[in-house]
């Protein structure tokens, strides 16, 4: 299947999803960060990793996923009717590029980034299988007040040895200024709820692990034209880092975004103009908020 087909099948079920008043990026998907359990987010049954914040989007709901192949060598059975999701992934490609040549004028062999899907199945949708990630689970500490919580999380990216500098002050809007690396956040005490000043604070401090020394993402370390393809994308970024940041803060995040039907209807007009953005946001959203809780990438 061709690439873009995969890119396009991926922005359908989202945009499925937002037609029905749900936005993928605003569930509690604080299982990715961290906590590995099948009751908080969506793992694979076979390693019992979470699967990336885009396949977290379109599995839709926390469990234990299988393939077709890995249910039949655990004796497990699909039951009649269930419907499989789908997974996506990247796999590599080589190519020759015309336009390049070696030393000898050989075309230079090119590797190839491609997009790829596989369907999975819950195991609550089959027969003869039983949870293998959601057991045994140590007694949990004492979970830290809201608050407290999300001023760790700022406190512990202000304390890493790369982070932008932040201003906390009086103010009549909220940025990040990449000239200056330094964001800019109105007072706590400007704002109605908690949870709207702590979401204006990740979504900003998103937007600084752009930055060239840092994730060196493109719509930072570009000059982006409001309302362009870039802006979007980037803006899409810090929605979703925000969101997950809340979450991991423990903050009720009913009040802390926008949901209005012109909302959700903007970012589907997004979506359906550029059929790579969910796929690009994604990805670089979660790079973005486990950079700012200092959880190291796995390889």
């Amino acid at each position: 299947m061709e690439t873009k087909n995969v890119y396009q099948m991926v922005t359908d079920r989202i945009i499925a999803q937002m037609e029905k008043g749900i936005i993928p990026w605003r569930k509690p998907w604080h299982g990715i960060l961290g906590t590995r359990t099948s009751d908080e987010c969506a793992v694979s049954y076979e390693s019992g990793r979470p699967y990336s914040l885009l396949n977290q989007f379109l599995l839709g709901e926390a469990g234990e996923y299988a393939t077709f192949n890995q249910i039949k060598a655990r004796g497990g059975m699909i039951r009649n009717g269930e419907k499989c999701r789908m997974v996506v992934f990247y796999t590599q490609i080589t190519k020759e590029d015309e336009t390049r040549t070696d030393a000898d004028g050989n075309p230079k062999v090119v590797s190839i980034p491609v997009l790829r899907y596989y369907n999975v199945w819950n195991i609550n949708q089959c027969d003869g299988l039983e949870p293998r990630w959601n057991g045994g689970k140590q007694p949990e500490e004492p979970k830290a007040e809201p608050l407290e919580a999300a001023e760790a999380i700022v406190a512990g990216y202000m304390a890493s040895d790369n982070h932008p500098a932040l201003h906390i002050k009086i103010s009549d809007r909220a940025f990040y200024r990449p000239s200056t690396d330094e964001v800019v956040v109105p007072q706590m005490e400007q704002y109605n709820d908690l949870a709207e000043y702590y979401s204006t604070m990740f979504h900003e401090l998103s937007h600084s692990t752009g930055h060239q020394s840092r994730l060196n993402r493109r719509g930072i370390t570009d000059l982006a034209a409001f309302g362009s393809e870039t802006y979007s994308r980037e803006e899409l970024v810090a929605e979703m880092v925000a969101a997950m940041l809340v979450s991991q803060a423990g903050i009720p995040a009913e009040r802390a975004f926008r949901n209005s039907v012109a909302y959700l209807r903007s970012w589907v007009r997004a979506l359906k103009s550029d059929n790579k953005m969910i796929v690009w946001a994604a990805g670089r959203a979660e790079a973005a908020a486990k950079y700012i809780l200092g959880i190291k990438e796995e390889k």
